[in-house]
C-alpha cells in the first residue's frame, strides 16, 4: 500500500471568497454518531453567516425517525424548508442514539418525515438540474450509497425526462467538488468506518466520480473534541443529541470526536481559521479502497487530495465550537 505524503499549499480550493457562493448537498448518516447533528448545525451556522447556500440534505441511514430529526435540527436554524431525501436502500445496522428523541414533533417541531421524503436519488438530480453550472459542493459525512446511485442514475430516472441527462452527466454540470469524510490516509490498514459502509460504492465513486475529491480522513477528526458547549436540551435539537449520545454517558452532554464537522468547515471555509492553516492538502493522485483499506498513490495528474494535519486539534476545536454552538441567526 502506498501513501503520499507530499504536500501542495492549494488554499484556493475550497476557499472563502469563491466567485459563485457554494450550494452545499449534504449526505449523512445522521442518527447513530452524533458528530453527524455537530456537522448539520456547522453548516447551518455557515449559511447564518451568507458563506454557504444549503440546498438539501440526504439520509443514507433510514431509521423510522432520520428525516424528522433532520428536519428538527434545520428547523430551529429557521431552515425547515430545506429538502430531505432518503436512500432507497433500507440501512438501519446501527443504534438510534437521539433520532427518536429529537425526531418527534412533540419534542422539537418538525413538517418533514421519511414518508414525505423522496428518495435520495430523485431529489439529488433535481437539484442539480436546478443548480447553476460548477456551483455544487457534495459534502458525504456517511457512507457513499447515495452518490453511488446519483452516478449510476439513467438521464430517464424514474421518469423524470424533463431532466434529460444522466447521473454523470448532472455532476460533470453541477458539481464543483465532492468533499468525503472517508479513509484513513495515516493508518492504510485501518478498514475505516464510512468505507465499510458500503465498500462497492466507495470504489466505483473512487474510480469514477468525474469532479476533484478531497478526502478528510479518519485522523483527521479523530481527536478533535467538540460539542461541549452547546446548551439548551429542552430547545435545542443539536443540544439534545449531545445529551442523548453517551460520549460523556447518557443524559450529559460532552465533546465527542468531530469526524464529519472537519470535512463540513473544509468544504464551505478552506484550510484557514482566523489566518491560521488548519490543514494541508496532499499532492494529486488517486484513492482506492480495496477490501476497505486506503491506498493512495501521487498522480500530477489524479483528481484526489486528502487533508492532512497542520494545526493542533486544539486549535481545529476551536474554529469549529463557538459556530456549533452559536444561537441561530432566526433567534437573534
Amino acid at each position: 500500500m502506498l501513501i503520499c505524503t507530499g504536500i501542495t499549499l492549494l488554499a484556493t480550493l475550497g476557499a472563502v471568497g469563491d466567485a459563485n457562493l457554494p450550494g452545499i448537498i449534504l449526505d449523512t448518516d445522521f442518527r447513530s454518531d452524533v458528530d453527524d447533528v455537530g456537522a448539520l448545525a456547522l453548516l447551518n451556522a455557515f449559511v447564518d453567516e451568507g458563506e454557504a447556500e444549503m440546498l438539501g440534505v440526504m439520509a443514507s441511514q433510514t431509521g423510522p425517525h432520520v428525516v424528522g430529526a433532520i428536519n428538527a435540527v434545520n428547523t430551529y436554524y429557521g431552515r425547515g424548508e430545506v429538502p430531505i431525501g432518503l436512500s432507497p436502500i433500507d440501512d438501519q445496522r446501527f443504534p438510534d442514539y437521539y433520532a427518536p428523541v429529537i425526531g418527534d414533533p412533540a419534542n422539537f417541531p418538525s413538517t418533514q418525515s421519511n414518508d414525505t421524503a423522496p428518495d435520495s436519488t430523485t431529489l439529488y438530480r433535481r437539484l442539480l438540474h436546478e443548480a447553476p453550472d460548477q456551483s455544487v459542493k457534495i459534502v458525504v459525512i456517511g457512507g457513499q450509497t447515495c452518490i453511488h446511485l446519483l452516478l449510476q442514475s439513467e438521464a430517464d430516472h424514474e421518469g423524470d425526462g424533463s431532466i434529460g441527462r444522466s447521473g454523470r452527466e448532472l455532476i460533470e454540470a453541477k458539481v464543483r467538488e465532492l468533499v468525503l469524510m472517508a479513509g484513513n490516509f495515516e493508518n492504510a490498514d485501518h478498514p475505516e468506518h464510512n468505507i465499510n459502509l458500503d465498500r462497492e460504492a466507495s470504489q466505483a465513486v473512487a474510480a469514477e466520480w468525474p469532479t476533484p475529491i478531497v478526502y478528510s480522513g479518519f485522523e483527521i477528526g479523530r481527536h478533535v473534541q467538540t460539542g461541549g458547549t452547546v446548551s439548551d436540551p429542552e430547545t435545542n435539537p443539536v443540544a439534545m443529541a449531545y445529551k442523548l449520545y453517551p460520549a460523556g454517558g447518557v443524559g450529559t452532554i460532552a465533546s465527542s470526536s468531530s469526524y464529519d464537522q472537519t470535512a463540513v468547515y473544509y468544504a464551505v471555509r478552506g484550510l484557514d481559521a482566523n489566518g491560521k492553516r488548519l490543514w494541508d492538502l496532499s499532492e494529486p493522485g488517486r484513492a482506492s479502497f480495496p477490501d476497505g483499506l486506503t491506498w493512495f498513490e501521487a498522480d500530477p495528474e489524479g483528481p484526489h487530495r486528502y487533508l492532512i494535519h497542520n494545526a493542533t486539534n486544539e486549535e481545529v476545536a476551536e474554529a469549529i465550537e463557538p459556530l456549533m454552538a452559536r444561537a441561530p441567526a432566526a433567534t437573534n
